[in-house]
């Protein structure tokens, strides 16, 4: 069945999505079963999975200063052109646009969004996609973020499901200009590409536990700066 996915422009992309809008689905109409307190330990089992994902995609990584530097000018960048805030403002337009009252609708999609598009997956995924038509790995992707997405609906609400609209541009755009950028990239790349994405995830697992407030979106310029020092550093 999944073979369908092949023979269509995006394929990894529309299932990715597919996944993200039926688990979203599911975890909405579970979600209200579900005691408030149960709820909150859901939602910390979360926070504790992501640090471990992010940390596990950090020990990849081939040139620290790289990643480093990246993340750094990354940071700077995305402040510098307010890229946390807006996508915050997205998600608020949003519940305004379709008279949410739910508290965590913003905090929801802006969560979901990024830790459905930072990570090597949806990068190298998109990649092999576009290049090779190849979606096995934005597929396994999708499974993996549609069974996170019941969990994030069950406790965000309906702001995951909306998740759905930035990721699937951000995926479909890294598809379309695979080819283009094929002959650039690296196996290095690649792997210090996953040890940012790594920190990215990392900082969103603290964030959940709420640990920290960092703005992670304004980071997301650092995945392009790490390709350059990538190259400077080899």
């Amino acid at each position: 069945m999944l073979e369908i996915f092949k023979t269509l422009p995006a394929g990894g992309t529309i299932f990715n999505s597919l996944a993200v809008f039926l688990g979203s689905i599911l975890g909405l109409s579970i979600g209200k079963f579900i005691p408030e307190k149960f709820q909150n330990t859901i939602f910390n089992c979360i926070g504790l999975f992501t640090i471990y994902v992010g940390i596990n995609m950090t020990l990849g990584t081939k040139n620290s200063i790289a990643v480093l530097l990246s993340l750094v000018l990354g940071s700077l960048t995305g402040e510098f052109f307010e890229l946390d805030d807006k996508l915050n403002n997205l998600g608020d337009t949003l519940k305004t646009k379709l008279h949410s009252s739910n508290s965590k609708f913003t905090d929801g999609f802006v969560a979901a969004t990024l830790l459905f598009c930072i990570g090597a997956m949806a990068i190298i995924g998109s990649f092999e996609d576009g290049l090779r038509n190849n979606p096995e790995i934005l597929i396994t992707k999708g499974i993996m973020d549609g069974t996170v997405s019941i969990l994030f609906a069950g406790s965000f609400g309906v702001g995951v499901l909306f998740s759905i609209i930035p990721m699937s541009i951000y995926q479909g755009a890294l598809t379309l200009i695979a080819i283009w950028a094929e002959p650039f990239i690296t196996p290095d790349m690649y792997a210090n590409i996953s040890g940012l994405g790594g920190l990215m995830i990392l900082g969103i697992g603290l964030n959940l536990l709420k640990v920290t407030k960092l703005k992670l979106c304004d980071m997301l310029p650092g995945l392009i700066y790490v390709i350059f020092f990538t190259m400077i550093f080899a």
